[in-house]
């Protein structure tokens, strides 16, 4: 009964100095356990709440956490880490260490290795007493419920020590696979300011006890001290990480005024010892913490903030409207209460704990707290109800474009179910019924998995995923385009289209079937003048109708005529009818040819082809003097040149008007088409 007493006196001073408050509050508590003859009264939980005991026995607890399997680890201040194991305390302890246990020192922290499955590594945070008095945080290799012999590892032994309070001591594994470690000032203000020393802190080491090169500090500071990660601490005697968002919550214990919840972000400096609680005027240098209270013992005060725990088990055992919440206790007064980190207020939960100094959210849903002033374990559990449970899932839908789908849920629970079904793991806005019927389901819905989250005054439960497939016939959503390209270049049109899979494609020309064309894509390799003016589509087909798309016009354009002129010259080959005079006697007026009397000039071109049907017509000439003067000229012959292959003969009549003595430019047309401009003289 003593010994309680005495320990009782330690922690009601928890990183703190000795006031007459605290000697109060320890005789009171020394008398309310003699009162009762050892027995400690059970906490006052809310209504639907009770409590059970899971262990006791347990000499100055001082904090707990539980291995990946189950087992749940508790650290006695004066070097035992005991384990609970299937509800009962086993008498061997995992390891017994030579610690310091004077004033706050000891056993203080342990945690689990993330790959504990298969390495089975299990890190303790000890005051050590040799060579001198500090703190160290050491890894050993667990045999079953037993540390292997000789199986330590110091990972971290820390700054020596001159108090005995203000310690720390918590220890934990953040989502990144880091260690953090908590430690105290050491009762020596002016540590949480300096990057010299690691008092004052929160730690981030490797698993192996090296410091990661991304620690906010890395650069800054030197040698072990590289490892800070947060500064500005009085003594955070416990931490906690919230499960799925990896956020950290810090608890600072204060001085005289405020004890504090804080936001646990890198390279953060918390203020102590130039702040407690909020600083007052605010100082941007430092961060606030999201939560305080002040020192009383009321039921809303305390002396030292202990235990920290977010309530986001595996198993949702609590009331829904407790899951993201973080539970604290306080040392002094013995209440236990609920921070609601969405708009940072807390609210009662428990009161009447015997002098409480940890708190753990089991993965079964149970919140544990582990109390000093019993020497126990004690598990909350929430009994005035039933969380939802599925017991018929939805199921899967299949159905044609048009129609519509439903999806229905069994559940059962207590009174009252609320239901909210989700697409694709967003909520359905309306959609709060055991059933949901999507009208009028669209090929865009293919493939939506739909659920729905079911949940009472006590817990929740979301459903399996159900998928919808919707069966389309074939849509075109884009038809092949008209194309324009010259003769012997490929062509290619193309066509996108919707609807079940697997879709088939008929390509037609003129709506005649292309053997062979039965992709997405039609090209042809070397298109012909034969090709100008054909018309292509698709035909696109399923198991569930058939789609064809637009018709696309293939024009196919000749190239353009050539007319052949001198090597490196625009000066044209051509045959002239001249004039000629008589022989052997010249006469005094000359003679031409020619019926009318006018010249005609036979030029010689390349891609001059008339097609079927057509007629000289199509070709057109024109001459053009030096100063830009145009003068249409008729075309009289086109034929091709024999022996030849590939050029034609062009003969053109001269109008009468073309100016004498100078160049003039010819060219010919054909399609649309216009020739290079060859070069004549006329005499």
């Amino acid at each position: 009964m003593i010994g309680k007493c005495f320990a009782s006196f330690f922690y009601s001073s928890i990183l703190k100095t000795f006031d007459v408050r605290s000697i109060v509050l320890t005789i009171v508590c020394c008398l309310l356990i003699v009162a009762t003859n050892g027995l400690v009264a059970a906490a006052t939980l809310p209504a639907g709440f009770s409590e059970t005991l899971v262990a006791n026995g347990l000499s100055s607890p001082t904090s707990m956490d539980f291995a990946p399997d189950g087992r749940l680890f508790v650290c006695l201040q004066g070097g035992q880490l005991r384990v609970i194991k299937n509800g009962s305390l086993l008498p061997t302890p995992f390891v017994s260490l030579t610690v310091n246990s004077s004033g706050e020192r000891g056993l203080l922290g342990v945690a689990f290795d993330p790959n504990f499955a298969t390495n089975n590594f299990v890190y303790v945070y000890y005051t050590a007493p040799t060579p001198s008095i500090h703190n160290r945080v050491s890894r050993f290799t667990a045999n079953g419920d037993v540390a292997v012999a000789g199986s330590e590892l110091v990972l971290l032994d820390l700054e020596n020590l001159s108090a005995t309070n203000h310690n720390g001591g918590a220890i934990h594994f953040g989502p990144d696979g880091k260690l953090y470690v908590a430690v105290g000032e050491n009762a020596v203000p002016s540590n949480s300011q300096t990057l010299t020393n690691r008092l004052g802190k929160v730690l981030r080491i490797n698993s192996d006890g090296s410091i990661p090169s991304d620690n906010p500090f890395f650069n800054t500071a030197t040698g072990v001290n590289r490892s800070i990660w947060a500064l500005g601490l009085r003594n955070p005697f416990t931490f906690a990480f919230q499960p799925g968002t990896g956020r950290l919550f810090i608890n600072d214990v204060g001085q005289n005024a405020w004890e504090e919840i804080n936001d646990g972000i890198a390279g953060s400096n918390y203020g102590w010892s130039t702040c407690e609680g909020f600083c007052t005027p605010p100082n941007s240098n430092f961060r606030d913490p999201l939560f305080q209270y002040g020192h009383g013992s009321t039921s809303t005060t305390g002396c030292a903030i202990v235990g920290g725990g977010f309530y986001n088990p595996a198993t949702i055992q609590f009331p829904a409207s407790y899951v993201g919440k973080y539970f604290f206790a306080d040392l002094c007064t013995g209440w236990i209460r609920v921070f609601d980190p969405t708009n940072n207020t807390a609210a009662d939960f428990g009161s009447g704990v015997a002098t409480p100094v940890d708190l753990k959210v089991g993965s079964d849903g149970s919140l544990y707290y582990l109390a000093i002033g019993s020497s126990a374990v004690f598990r909350i559990q929430f009994t005035g109800g039933t969380a939802p449970t599925i017991t018929t899932h939805p199921s899967n839908q299949t159905v044609l474009q048009g129609q519509s789908a439903t999806f229905n849920v069994v559940a059962s629970g207590s009174a009252t179910l609320n239901y909210q079904w989700q697409r694709n793991q967003v909520n359905i806005s309306g959609a709060t019924s055991a059933g949901y019927t999507l009208p009028n389901a669209a090929f865009a819905d293919n493939g939506a998995k739909f659920r729905v989250i079911v949940s009472n005054g006590f817990g929740n439960a979301t459903s399996n995923e159900a998928t919808l497939t919707v069966n389309a016939p074939p849509s075109i959503t884009a038809h092949p385009s008209d194309q324009t390209v010259a003769q012997g270049q490929p062509s290619t049109f193309s066509v996108v289209a919707g609807g079940t899979s697997p879709l088939s494609y008929q390509w037609q020309r003129n709506q005649v079937n292309i053997s062979g064309a039965t992709s997405a894509t039609y090209m042809i390799a070397s298109t012909a003048l034969s090709d100008n003016g054909a018309r292509y589509r698709c035909v696109v087909t399923n198991s569930f109708g058939t789609a064809t798309s637009n018709e696309a016009t293939l024009t196919v354009q000749a190239p353009p005529p050539v007319l052949l002129t001198e090597a490196n010259s625009n000066l044209a080959i051509a045959l002239d009818s001249v004039t000629m005079f008589r022989d052997p006697f010249p006469l005094t007026n000359p003679f031409n040819f020619s019926s009318n009397g006018r010249t005609r000039v036979s030029f010689f071109a390349l891609n001059l082809d008339l097609q079927p049907g057509e007629t000289i017509s199509a070709v057109t000439a024109r001459a053009e003097d030096s100063m830009l003067n145009v003068y249409p000229m008729t075309v009289e012959f086109v034929g091709a040149v024999s022996d030849v292959p590939g050029v034609s003969e062009v003969t053109i009549l001269l109008p009468a008007n073309l100016p004498l003595g100078q160049d003039v430019l010819v060219s010919i047309t054909l399609h649309d088409q216009t020739s290079n401009k060859a070069r004549v003289r006329i005499r």
